[in-house]
């Protein structure tokens, strides 16, 4: 069940960071017509992202390891900043609640807007130019 999860987290993250991009590109094309591709990524990135791109079982478990004052086992600096953002609301919001409503507060969060998508430039123009790449061969396929 993880992996459709995991699956079904990434597949919106690819569908946000696509539309992200076309929106960027609407956005640049009004004030400056002749924007690279570059520049519409540059833009992309910089502006927020829809939700936080993580299932409930790992915020929860990063969620728990960040209260008992753990280190998280993470390499990635980007998912790195992304479960302390979690970690300032979640502490945020929890202090008022009972034990109860702990978990709801949680899954809330990670539905919450989220101040970027927490890739890097890199990754970023990877999940574009793959997708972009995938859907000009969907076409081509479908035509022949």
């Amino acid at each position: 069940m993880e992996n459709t999860l995991n699956c079904s987290v990434r597949e919106m993250r690819k569908q946000d960071v696509i539309d992200s991009f076309f929106d960027s590109l609407k956005e640049l094309r009004q004030t400056k017509p002749f924007a690279t591709q570059n520049e519409v990524i540059e833009h992309a990135v910089k502006k927020g992202a829809p939700r936080f791109y993580v299932t409930f079982e790992n915020a929860r478990r990063f969620i728990s390891l960040l209260a008992r004052k753990k280190k998280l086992p993470l390499i990635n600096s980007n998912k790195l900043e992304m479960y302390k953002e979690i970690y300032r609301r979640y502490m945020k919001q929890v202090k008022d609640c009972s034990k109860r409503y702990k978990y709801l507060i949680l899954e809330r969060i990670i539905e919450e807007p989220a101040p970027s998508f927490y890739l890097d430039e890199e990754t970023f123009r990877g999940i574009i130019y793959k997708t972009l790449r995938d859907r000009k061969n969907a076409r081509t396929h479908n035509r022949a």
